[in-house]
């Protein structure tokens, strides 16, 4: 496979995505980088998680999962066109973040609170995973941790802690 080496710009080519439609996708890729954003350090669509989250759901074991996944894709992007009359990934932030708190605050055995389940756990899974699978990066999640050959993070000598080093000292 070709490595892009940048996020690109606009809708991807539909032939590019496994599971998702453009549209399913882009929201994906919207909320994913909320989860965790790019500020000095790469975020969830520089490190490759919309594009790992894709090619997970294509897997024949996780079929049930994208069902599920779709379904709940749909209903955030509903919800965001219903609300705000745009797409979610065009929403500023701030109506972002409140549409995603709406599902994480959700009854548990809802389906809204289903979908932020897995949803978090496809982008921990990209973001942490072996960039085999597509998502991690060239290994940079490993780096937003203290891992991986950048070491940044807890030993950065700049003297900066990343927040998910805290937990490391002892």
């Amino acid at each position: 496979e070709p490595k892009k080496s940048e996020v690109t710009v606009g809708p991807a080519l539909e032939t590019s995505h496994r599971s998702l439609t453009n549209d399913e996708y882009d929201t994906v890729a919207a909320a994913v980088e909320r989860i965790c954003p790019r500020d000095e350090e790469p975020g969830a669509v520089d490190l490759g998680v919309p594009e790992y989250i894709d090619r997970a759901l294509a897997t024949p074991t996780l079929a049930h999962v994208r069902d599920d996944f779709v379904r709940g894709t749909e209903v955030l992007m509903r919800r965001a066109q219903g609300r705000h009359q745009k797409p979610f990934a065009a929403l500023a932030p701030d109506l972002q973040d409140a549409l995603l708190t709406e599902f994480k605050d959700s009854p548990a055995a809802s389906g809204e609170q289903h979908y932020w389940t897995v949803l978090i756990g496809l982008t921990m899974e990209g973001l942490f995973g072996d960039p085999a699978h597509g998502g991690n990066r060239g290994g940079r999640g490993w780096e937003l941790i203290g891992f991986g050959n950048g070491r940044r993070g807890c030993a950065d000598p700049s003297g900066h802690h990343h927040h998910a080093c805290e937990t490391r000292k002892g």
